[in-house]
């Protein structure tokens, strides 16, 4: 995402990424934040930064100004988590850094300019994936003559995984249909899928459920009673 706006005849463009920014609580984050100009007369390191979060009270998450931080107005919650990259700011980086993420920071973000004389503004969302993915739950949910019917729910996730199914040498096999997404009351994912399966030598499958964002993966194992293949009464 950016916003490029001009006064006189200096161009100036605030930069961050248009793709969500994905945290892990207990990790470390940086929200992008890049002041670019057609001018040498607009210096980063003389401007005052402001990253806040319009719905919290008080607003203010990291302030710079007078070429240092200035954060005695800063929310409580963030004290002592967040910091500019200062050998950077001379080259117009102002990314925040977030350490140690907490489930409360997810929310919408703003890098403000104010000392320009038209006020540009950067939104970031944090989407944060809290803890590992559950073990997932397989059960059989039909029968009929093009095989069984298996189903994979994994529930409680605070971002999307991707589900896939296996035979019992690894390959992938198709799944029916895309995987279902819900969500609780709470706001986490509920994701289901289903697979139609045909005997094989061991007639053994896997759902494998990924969580990218935290590189790490859960899986289940299910034997098919053989006799419940439709073959068997043919």
């Amino acid at each position: 995402m950016f916003v490029i706006m001009s006064f006189l005849s200096v161009s100036v463009q605030v930069v961050g990424q248009t793709e969500p920014v994905v945290a892990t609580v207990g990790d470390d984050v940086i929200l992008p934040c890049t002041l670019r100009t057609s001018s040498s007369t607009v210096n980063a390191v003389e401007e005052s930064v402001e990253w806040q979060r319009l719905d919290l009270q008080p607003k203010e998450v990291h302030l710079y100004r007078n070429l240092d931080d200035y954060n005695d107005d800063q929310n409580p919650s963030y004290r002592g988590r967040t910091s500019l990259f200062k050998g950077e700011i001379k080259n117009v980086s102002v990314s925040l850094k977030l350490t140690r993420v907490q489930l409360s920071d997810a929310g919408n973000y703003t890098c403000f300019i104010p000392t320009l004389k038209t006020t540009v503004q950067l939104i970031v969302d944090i989407h944060i994936c809290e803890g590992a993915v559950s073990q997932p739950d397989v059960s059989m949910v039909g029968i009929d003559y093009t095989g069984v019917v298996l189903e994979c729910k994994a529930g409680g996730l605070m971002c999307i995984p991707e589900m896939t199914w296996r035979d019992s040498d690894g390959n992938i096999l198709p799944a029916d249909g895309p995987t279902e997404i819900e969500t609780n009351s709470e706001g986490r994912y509920i994701v289901r899928g289903h697979v139609t399966v045909q005997r094989t030598d061991n007639n053994t499958f896997t759902c494998r459920v990924l969580q990218q964002q935290i590189n790490h993966t859960m899986e289940t194992e299910t034997h098919v009673k053989g006799e419940l293949f439709f073959d068997t009464f043919i």
